[in-house]
């Protein structure tokens, strides 16, 4: 075969260009072949399109494009060049039904201005005799399958002659609905046949045949079919081409060698009828799993378990069918586990084939939820059965459970806090024996303190440090100021003596200019205040040459010295005098700084206290709402009722935490509320924003020290106090607004105490400034560490899986997910994932949506 192939340029000096070439040494009718078109001198980005073929009598599938990139790097005369050539290749693949000429057309490809074409190209392909030495044919099922099922089929392939180089067509291995899967174990030889998601090596069987009395030897590749859509195939001739040895032939060298011949065979159409799975009859537990004899077996970590304690699943399925693509059916649907008495991740679990492919382990974590559970129940799992058309479910065996828990609040369970007494409606008597959780949580809350505030404490705020910035910015701004003022007034008290001199001076040379003396007497007087005023402002230089050697010189006249002072010189002499006074006060004019300084710092601390908040709104009948849906909750005996009457208590006081974050009785309430609604993650929060705001209130950390309690134990517990927390006390015994008004009072006395009022008490006064300034440091030091350390954050959503990166596919890091509730630091925000660390190091990512930070004003949404 000789393939014509042509060059084109669009224009003069344009270097794209485009090149035809085939992958095959020759071409024959019905053998298909790979056709390519090499794109060069154009820009690496954008890629072009590719330009649409079409071969008259012949089929061209487009197979893709694949950038090629190579740099040149030439030094010459030591510089150095550097080129870029870039070349796009677009391949198709070619069928001819026939032997004969064919002619590839004009193809154009195109990159916004650049732009090139090829000539028409054309190539022939030969016809390949056939022989009767050899026959292929292919086995397929003598049924219709259905959609998604794995079937056998085989291509086999017998040969009377040794055989060379050889090439398949098989056209149900190429159609776009069907996978072929290698049955090979890697042990056996295997041969390579073309497939549509491409090249899958087959196992070679070998065996002797006879075939209308003649013998052959024959080959058999089995393969693994599963067509993905369904309705009727219509399968052209499997295609075999072949060298066969037909004689004897001299080398180079004169030695026999074998000849051999290309030679063809084909089989016989076929038809492969694909159905649909049916409708009618498909269970609820039924996903994807196709195939005979599945069985589904289940084993757990543990047995004796509390409510809210997780328990790993493993799930093994077996089965004659594909596992690769199987999933697990919903674990808390119909035939699942009950969702009252267990929660189930909402993520997909993805299973792990064992290496020989029998058996599929799916490992889930799932939490009990209430006491009531008694056993892990049959898991179902269904699959379709093909042989029989028909629907089948295996069950796994039952697991008995043994689970902690007994009633969930009652009067005898509430701790009656002395404050409140009033607030607690229901004795010991009305506890509803036998009640369990409404929902997952704890068991019982025997030990909790679940009384309510004291009416007139509820409402009660404490020091925020947003409200403290005027007080702060006063207590640091006014000591500075008060300072700078008194350092002003002491460094400028010898300044401010000299002024008043000077302006004594210059009042005495206006005395002595005004009179109406005779100049010889008066000029004695005019010299003498001028030569003070000029000691004074340090002008006994200025004197030489001045204006008053004109006045003496006048005084011995004889004719003027009778005459009084002429006014135009009195004004020489005034005017010499008032620039000494005005240039010696532009010189010591420098304290206006400070003044001016005071300025601006009494301006900063007026708009430090434009800074107001807005009185609250009454909400004293939304509170009484809130209690009296507490109270009722308390006083319910049904365990529905009381849950919901709870749940509805949580979201009235957390509306009201909402408008009043800063009340820590408010906040405690809320968390009882939570608590007692089963809601362990918003307790948590809520209890935590109290000791935010208070951190010695003792309602509020006695029930969440309850909690950390009833955790799990592998879930690590926040260490709030080490033995460096335990020496510096005050960084957690107070509040940040709290260590920040104590340092900001230390600061101002102790800035107070360093200014100079009194030359004798200053070394004293300042030696009293140092313990007041350590306390500064301390307290402010405190204050800001805090603030550095990771925001504190707690676990909302029960089951929340902490992941190894920000992604739903990442592998968990922690084997168990983390319960509602789990304290937490925030380190890292990336929209719908954050990164955390546990107490003990642990890092990873959760979703945003199930965590809240505690430093967030107002309820969790």
């Amino acid at each position: 075969m000789v393939l014509l192939v042509a060059l084109a340029c669009p224009a003069a000096g344009v270097a794209q260009s485009l090149q035809l070439q085939v992958e095959s040494r020759d071409i024959y009718a019905e053998l298909p072949f790979t056709l390519s078109l090499s794109a060069q001198g154009f820009a690496e980005e954008p890629q072009p399109d590719a330009p649409e073929l079409a071969i008259e009598g012949a089929t061209a599938t487009y197979l893709g494009v694949t950038p090629n990139v190579s740099t040149r790097i030439q030094i010459v005369n030591g510089r150095r060049s550097e080129s870029r050539d870039v070349a796009f290749i677009y391949r198709w693949r070619i069928e001819t039904p026939a032997a004969g000429s064919y002619t590839v057309p004009p193809l154009t490809v195109t990159q916004g201005e650049l732009s090139a074409s090829s000539l028409a190209a054309s190539f022939t392909a030969r016809e390949i005799a056939t022989t009767s030495d050899m026959i292929v044919r292919m086995d397929l099922p003598d049924r219709p399958i259905w959609v998604g099922e794995t079937f056998d089929v085989g291509v086999e392939w017998l040969l009377r002659r040794d055989v060379g180089e050889q090439q398949f067509v098989v056209p149900l291995f190429d159609h776009e609905a069907v996978q072929v899967e290698s049955p090979a174990s890697g042990r056996e030889r295997t041969l390579a046949f073309p497939a549509a998601a491409g090249q899958v090596e087959l196992p070679i069987l070998q065996d002797e045949t006879v075939e209308a009395g003649v013998p052959y030897t024959r080959f058999r590749f089995p393969a693994r079919i599963t067509v993905t859509r369904p309705g009727p195939l219509e399968l052209d001739p499997v295609i075999v081409a072949a060298s066969l040895e037909a004689g004897t032939r001299r080398d180079r060298f004169g030695f026999a060698t074998p000849a051999y011949e290309l030679f063809r065979a084909e089989g016989e159409r076929r038809r492969l009828v694909v159905r649909a799975l049916p409708l009618d009859g498909r269970p609820s537990s039924f996903e994807n799993a196709i195939g005979s004899g599945f069985s589904i077996d289940v084993q757990a970590s543990r047995t004796v378990v509390q409510v809210g304690d997780p328990v790993d699943l493993s799930i093994t399925i077996r089965g004659d069918g594909p596992l690769e693509g199987l999933s697990l059916p919903d674990l808390s649907g119909e035939d699942g586990l009950p969702p009252e008495l267990f929660s189930v991740p909402d993520t997909t679990t993805v299973g792990i084939v064992d290496a020989d492919g029998a058996t599929k382990t799916f490992d889930v974590t799932v939490r009990v939820q209430s006491a009531e559970a008694s056993e892990i129940p049959p898991l179902a799992f269904s699959y379709f059965d093909p042989e029989s058309g028909r629907f089948a479910t295996s069950r796994s065996r039952p697991i008995a459970l043994s689970v902690a828990g007994s009633s969930l609040v009652g009067a005898a369970d509430v701790t009656v806090a002395p404050a409140a007494a009033e607030s607690t409606l229901q004795s010991a008597a009305d506890a509803v024996p036998g009640a369990t959780p409404a929902s997952g949580g704890l068991a019982s809350l025997t030990g909790a303190d679940m009384s309510l505030s004291a009416p007139g404490r509820t409402l009660r705020e404490a020091w925020l440090l947003d409200e403290l910035i005027p007080v702060l910015a006063l207590l640091y701004a006014l000591p500075l100021l008060l300072v700078a003022g008194r350092v002003w007034v002491v460094r400028t008290g010898t300044r401010r003596g000299r002024t008043r001199e000077l302006r004594d001076a210059l009042r005495r040379v206006d005395e002595t200019l005004a009179s109406d003396l005779p100049l010889r007497e008066a000029a004695p007087g005019v010299v003498s205040a001028m030569r003070a005023l000029a000691r004074l402002a340090n002008r006994d230089a200025a004197l030489a040459g001045s204006v008053l050697e004109r006045l003496e010189t006048r005084a011995f006249d004889p004719v003027a010295a009778d005459r009084p002072l002429d006014p135009e010189l009195a004004d020489e002499v005034r005017a010499l005098a008032r620039r000494w006074v005005d240039d010696d006060r532009d010189r010591g004019s420098a304290p206006s700084g400070i003044a001016a300084a005071l300025v601006i710092g009494l301006l900063a601390l007026a708009s430090a206290f434009a800074y107001a908040q807005s009185s609250p709104s009454n909400l004293e009948a939304a509170l009484a709402q809130a209690r009296d849906t507490y109270q009722a909750a308390l006083a319910e005996d049904d365990r529905v009722r009381r849950t919901r009457l709870f749940s509805e208590a949580e979201r009235q006081f957390g509306e009201l935490a909402g408008r009043r974050s800063d009340a820590p009785e408010l906040l405690t309430d809320w968390g009882n509320a939570a608590l007692g609604a089963q809601d362990l993650g918003r307790a948590v929060l809520a209890y935590r924003r109290a000791l935010d705001v208070a951190p010695t209130h003792e309602r509020a950390r006695t029930n969440l020290d309850w909690l950390r309690d009833r955790a799990p134990a592998w879930l690590p517990r926040p260490v709030e106090q080490g033995a460096l927390d335990s020496l510096f006390f005050w960084h957690h015994s107070l509040s940040l607004a709290e260590r920040h008004l104590i340092g900001a009072l230390a600061f101002a006395l102790g800035v107070l105490l360093i200014a100079p009022w009194s030359a004798r008490r200053t070394r004293v006064l300042r030696r009293a400034a140092v313990p007041l300034l350590i306390v500064w440091i301390a307290a402010t030091g405190s204050a800001l560490l805090a603030r550095g350390d990771a925001r504190a954050a707690v676990v909302l959503s029960d089951a929340t899986v902490l992941r190894s990166a920000d992604s739903l596919g990442a592998p968990p890091t922690l084997a168990n997910p983390l319960p509602a509730g789990a304290e937490l630091g925030i380190l890292e925000s990336r929209e719908a994932w954050t990164r955390i660390a546990l107490s003990d190091g642990t890092r990873g990512w959760v979703a945003s949506s199930a965590i809240e930070a505690v430093d967030r004003q107002g309820p969790a949404p």
